[in-house]
């Protein structure tokens, strides 16, 4: 069938004032402010990249030197670590061949370090491991000492060996989850199994690629590892001494250093923001120096 005829003028016609679409707004929320636009972040260097390795590795130091101090006083405060599941998944299931109802506990401990990772995760921006290169403040960081603090609380004052357990691998968890957050690399500040083996195939494959005479692969994550190990190390001396002087009490070291880390240590470390100069500055400078020429 044909179509009908479209009147000049009328609403039918494409020219018709109404007819026509509306120049689009810009989107608003509900009070009337208009949304900037999203720009897109540049991409971080990666670990090879990073003109502050020595920083990194600073930071990798402390971190381990802390998770290590923790799990030396929650061994000897509650006859179990609680920075890693590996072994602790091990015992639960010896005590569950035994019959104990320990084994209960040490499966609490593997949940709660899944939930602590599960925070990092959901808290995005709030708990990525780039706060303390970028001068931010960690929240998350920050909650993972409060836990600390709060746990020390409840083994002293409560008498509550098992929950402190619980809310120490909570921590440990979350502390873990935001150091593994790190764009140039995982740091995973609570334990080092991983690292190790990592740094094991470096080594193997820079041997065979000098043998048939190929490039060397890089190595920073092998120095990485190893001063994380000396964390490690420093981190469960520290906590044999603390332990005798204080002993539960030893776990608000590192819950302080851990909060220290997450507030005053990125505006010490983070690299100071690039000099921005606009063009209108650099115009008025050619000016001011045209003249001065023009005049001589």
């Amino acid at each position: 069938a044909s179509s009908l005829p479209r009147a000049s003028g009328s609403r039918l016609d494409p020219a018709h004032p109404e007819t026509q679409s509306a120049p689009s707004k810009p989107k608003g929320d509900m009070s009337g402010n208009l949304s900037k636009p999203q720009q897109p972040s540049s991409p971080r260097p990666n670990l090879e990249q990073r003109t502050d390795f020595h920083k990194i590795l600073w930071v990798a130091w402390l971190y381990t030197t802390i998770a290590g101090m923790l799990n030396g006083v929650a061994v000897l405060e509650l006859g179990t670590p609680v920075g890693y599941t590996s072994g602790p998944a091990v015992n639960a299931g010896r005590f569950l061949a035994l019959g104990d109802v320990s084994s209960r506990k040490i499966l609490g401990i593997c949940t709660m370090f899944f939930m602590g990772g599960l925070l990092a995760g959901l808290g995005e921006e709030h708990c990525d491991g780039d706060h303390i290169f970028e001068g931010r403040t960690s929240p998350g960081m920050l909650l993972s000492s409060a836990l600390l603090v709060l746990g020390t609380y409840v083994k002293r004052h409560l008498k509550h060996p098992t929950t402190t357990m619980q809310i120490w691998a909570l921590s440990q968890g979350l502390m873990n989850g935001i150091s593994s957050r790190f764009s140039a690399c995982p740091i995973r500040g609570t334990h080092t199994a991983g690292g190790q083996t990592d740094a094991a195939l470096t080594v193997a494959t820079k041997i065979l690629n000098a043998r048939r005479g190929l490039p060397k692969p890089p190595m920073r994550k092998v120095w990485m590892n190893a001063v994380s190990c000396l964390g490690m190390v420093m981190g469960g001396l520290l906590s044999v001494r603390a332990h005798k002087k204080m002993g539960c009490l030893a776990a608000l070291i590192p819950a302080g250093l851990l909060a220290f880390s997450a507030t005053l240590l990125p505006k010490m470390i983070a690299a100071p923001p690039p000099v921005v100069v606009s063009t209108t500055a650099i115009l008025d400078e050619h000016q001011k120096e045209s003249k001065s020429t023009s005049s001589s």
